[in-house]
């Protein structure tokens, strides 16, 4: 049995072999990122397919949710994964997929020009090493991602810091517990403009100056881009409850405040 594809979107190849008696799971492809845990929050694309190939599920996501309640146990996988169960029928076999996304950047590193800069602690959360006087709009890729680039419209899966650029205090932080969905067009102007054009997987250090942030201070933004969120309906039996899907009230806009 084997599957081809990037992760996110996996395409059936073909099946080889007897169909087993029982329900049997396998990793197709192990990734090298961090071990999903207990209680996790987890990013993933689930599909599944009959043992000739018929697509029964498009896949669908990615999803956001426990690990718990994935289609299929990823507890002691690791992101970057991708999770194959066959499942017996009285005729053929139903085979599920589940690629697990990751959680934090993934790409080329480069350094930061300017005297900001990110250091990433042993637990792979990244933080603000040191900050600078915000002159104007500036993104700075740390880590260049290569999935596709983000548009201005989009709704995208990401981590983010945000840092109030004089005294480097941290203001807000999705880190180390899960990712949100954000809405770019319903964020303040410089994370928008920010972000927008830049790949997929990529990690960003954005110098925000006030006007075009809340309006008070000037922010520094450390942002990891997960994920672009697709419009398409998420078949019932594979829809995980995400753990938070609006913006915190820190990335909000404040158009007609």
């Amino acid at each position: 049995m084997s599957f081809f594809g990037e992760l996110g979107n996996p395409h059936f190849r073909s099946f080889e072999g007897d169909i087993p008696d029982n329900r049997e799971e396998s990793i197709d492809v192990e990734g090298e990122g961090r071990e999903v845990v207990p209680d996790a929050t987890i990013l993933y694309t689930a599909a599944s397919f009959t043992d000739r190939g018929q697509v029964l599920v498009e896949p669908t996501g990615p999803v956001l949710g426990k690990a718990e309640d994935a289609p299929i146990d990823v507890v002691g996988i690791t992101e970057g994964s991708r999770v194959l169960q066959i499942n017996p029928q009285e005729t053929g076999a139903e085979i599920v997929v589940i690629d697990i996304h990751h959680t934090t950047a993934q790409g080329e590193e480069r350094e930061i020009a300017g005297t900001a800069s990110i250091t990433v602690g042993d637990d792979g959360v990244p933080t603000l090493g040191s900050s600078e006087p915000v002159e104007q709009l500036s993104t700075s890729i740390a880590i260049r991602g290569a999935g596709a680039q983000v548009a201005a419209d989009d709704h995208i899966y990401l981590q983010y810091s945000l840092y109030e650029a004089e005294t480097g205090e941290l203001i807000d932080t999705t880190w180390p517990a899960s990712p949100i969905l954000l809405d770019l067009e319903g964020t303040m102007e410089g994370l928008q403009t920010g972000i927008a054009e830049a790949p997929v997987g990529s990690r960003l250090l954005i110098q925000i100056p006030a006007h075009q942030a809340q309006g008070t201070d000037d922010l520094i933004a450390i942002v990891d881009i997960l994920a672009v969120h697709e419009d398409e309906d998420v078949d019932d039996d594979m829809e995980s409850e995400p753990t938070s899907t609006s913006e915190p009230t820190e990335l909000s806009s404040t158009e007609g405040e």
